[in-house]
């Protein structure tokens, strides 16, 4: 019953993936959205290390672990989080919550493979402003947008020794990217409306390796180096200009723009380049410490047909320490020394270059794997994080998230020896 029902979950994700909003970020503005943190609860407690693997949990991020899985895991996470908007002068709390991922791995004999959907990117802001117009009349402006890229994806990892595995994965994008600009002058009931809509599609692919390398059989050395090549994202765009009433909502005129004549009907956008190389040392089923570097590759990242004058892009570069601590495996007398407790710290020099001001990111992370039944678990924890600054007509962002995980595992393609 547990199968059917992550299979019927699974085929209705897309309709629920479109209908959730991700973000309320002023910067999702950009690129294609904020990105989104693509891996499993326990690896993003850990700040969002993908080099660690073992045989029950999936790892999302890296292809090459599924050579190492097991046992079949049903993954799912969301989370809930409360972001503080604040400027030089005033400051705002906002609320979303959304899923993560869900996804299904499957070890089958001499290869394991797994295959879900993640939301990759979000979209969801509104900003709004007040200044006089030429006339001395004042004008408020909204500025407002929605959506992003979902990422359907299918990972085969191969072992090709008991401590090495090669793995791939292909992953099909898809989703629209929607922003607005309204105007409304004071004492006028009409106001005026831009909307530019991109529905976005493509193929990109990811390659790793992942070493696992027994130190005296106590002792686990493990390492990982990921590739993501860029491509190109296919975009079919609309632009609509249009009058509507203030008072009754009416739509007065109605303006559809003949992109084809401008060359911007349909146009290429860059999924980024991203390389990385993680290490890792610990004790089985004990502790783990690993430390994580990833270089993105972003920074001829351009959108010619939704093009903002005060932003630019640079490469980017994320690093991230973490790891986790389990005071007893194998005890039967209390349950909290069988938790697995995580923690993490990362920092991220951003893409994003706005009004001339290169945006950074920090957060830490904290979370614990609670045993459920023999070999499911259930992963809850907390992140703090920042990003941004209150200068230069910035906005800087607060983060307090909650983050929970389910791993559900179970045994296929088992042959039975007893009818």
């Amino acid at each position: 019953m547990i199968r059917i029902s992550i299979v019927l979950l699974l085929l209705a994700l897309p309709h629920l993936a479109n209908a959730q909003r991700g973000s309320t970020s002023p910067y999702s503005a950009t690129g294609l959205g904020e990105r989104n943190f693509n891996g499993t609860q326990a690896t993003r407690h850990m700040g969002g290390l993908d080099v660690y693997t073992d045989s029950i949990h999936a790892n999302l991020n890296n292809p090459a672990s599924y050579g190492f899985l097991k046992v079949t895991t049903y993954s799912v996470g969301v989370h809930y989080k409360n972001t503080n908007l604040a400027s030089s002068t005033e400051s705002q709390n906002r609320d979303n919550a959304s899923l993560d991922y869900l996804a299904i791995s499957i070890p089958a004999g001499k290869f394991g493979f797994g295959f879900g959907i993640i939301p990759h990117t979000s979209v969801g802001y509104q900003i709004e402003g007040q200044s006089p117009n030429a006339s001395g009349i004042n004008t408020l402006n909204r500025y407002e947008g929605e959506g992003g890229i979902n990422q359907t994806y299918f990972s085969v990892g191969i072992p090709l020794s008991s401590f090495l595995a090669i793995g791939a994965s292909a992953q099909y994008n898809f989703g629209n990217l929607f922003y607005r600009t309204g105007q409304y002058a004071e004492g006028v009931d009409n106001g005026t409306f831009l909307t530019n809509e991109s529905s976005v599609s493509g193929l990109n692919y990811q390659f790793s390796i992942q070493s696992n390398i027994p130190i005296k059989k106590k002792y686990l050395l493990q390492g990982m180096v990921s590739f993501q090549p860029e491509a190109k994202l296919n975009s079919i765009n609309d632009r609509i200009f249009y009058t509507q009433s203030i008072s009754t909502q009416t739509i007065v005129d109605f303006q559809e723009i003949n992109l084809t004549s401008q060359g911007l009907k349909e146009t290429d956008l860059e999924a980024s380049a991203v390389t990385k190389f993680g290490v890792g040392f610990g004790e089985n089923k004990k502790w783990f410490l690993g430390y994580q570097r990833n270089l993105i590759k972003s920074a001829n990242f351009s959108n010619d047909f939704f093009n903002r004058s005060n932003v630019a892009y640079k490469d980017a570069k994320q690093w991230s320490i973490g790891g986790f601590y389990i005071p007893n495996y194998t005890s039967f007398t209390s349950y909290w020394s069988r938790v697995v407790y995580r923690f993490g710290f990362r920092s991220e020099q951003m893409s994003i270059i706005m009004n001339n001001t290169p945006l950074t990111e920090t957060g830490i992370s904290f979370g614990l794997g609670l045993p459920l039944g023999s070999i499911s678990n259930a992963n809850i924890g907390f992140e703090i994080s920042k990003r941004g600054e209150k200068n230069s007509n910035l906005i800087q962002e607060t983060f307090v998230a909650m983050r929970i995980g389910l791993s559900l595992n179970d045994k296929w393609f088992i042959k039975r020896k007893y009818n």
